[in-house]
């Protein structure tokens, strides 16, 4: 495709940015405020947006992905003198010691499986700093919309060419699949870049018990970030801060 090299410039042109650092940061910021310090962990960083964002708020960040594709393309965006970018699986974390951890964008979901989820929780927790905040969110698989097929279209110029982004998620058990198409007609011929995953629909429960399984001693749980309460059959999302 004409307008884009990898499928990391897909997901960073037909994101949101202002609008998503407008509804998150203020949360970002807010346990970063409550963390012993300013040394940040953002795993899978993707394009590295969040990590930016808090390293223009004072914060030094590690940021990781598993992708050496997203880790390069947001070395090569978003890199600085506070903020260094790492090739790594979250499940296997090590380093640190970090004031805060994020891991956002449902990333948790990407995990194999249960047993995963408690050994990033753990590995999360080994990393912080005494005192140290994690800050997480997925989507709420309980809500009676995710438990039935749901697609989304966005349409976006870039570099004067037209991109539309077809997302779909199906819910298959205790999975749900998730593909993503990123069409450009306008080329001649027309062009797609396809991707796919497998979710893993993690439950409210399950991260608390994840947290505790962990170590951590609190956990405060949002349908939201803009701190509402969750409500397991309306909420959206699963925002969740936990405290070692």
């Amino acid at each position: 495709m004409k307008a884009f090299r990898s499928s990391a410039q897909f997901y960073d042109a037909l994101s949101n940015r202002g609008a998503r650092l407008e509804r998150e940061g203020p949360l970002l910021l807010d346990v970063l405020g409550q963390a012993p310090g300013t040394r940040v962990v953002d795993v899978a960083c993707g394009t590295g947006l969040h990590a930016e964002f808090l390293a223009q708020h004072a914060a030094i960040v590690t940021a990781i992905d598993i992708s050496e594709e997203m880790v390069a393309y947001a070395r090569q965006h978003r890199g600085g003198a506070s903020v260094e970018f790492r090739t790594g699986d979250m499940k296997a974390l090590d380093g640190g010691p970090w004031d805060m951890a994020v891991c956002l964008g449902n990333s948790l979901s990407l995990l194999p499986s249960l047993a995963d989820l408690r050994e990033t929780f753990k590995r999360l927790y080994n990393a912080l700093a005494p005192d140290g905040r994690f800050l997480a969110q997925v989507l709420n698989y309980r809500a009676p919309s995710a438990q039935k097929p749901r697609h989304r279209v966005e349409c976006k110029v870039v570099d004067g060419v037209e991109v539309t982004a077809v997302k779909s998620l199906v819910p298959q058990g205790d999975r749900t699949l998730l593909s993503l198409a990123f069409f450009d007609v306008e080329s001649t011929p027309p062009s797609s870049l396809p991707e796919t995953a497998v979710l893993l629909n993690i439950t409210d429960a399950q991260l608390i018990e994840a947290g505790k399984a962990a170590g951590f001693k609190s956990a405060s749980l949002y349908g939201g970030f803009d701190r509402s309460p969750y409500v397991p059959d309306e909420s959206s999302d699963v925002v969740g801060v936990w405290a070692k």
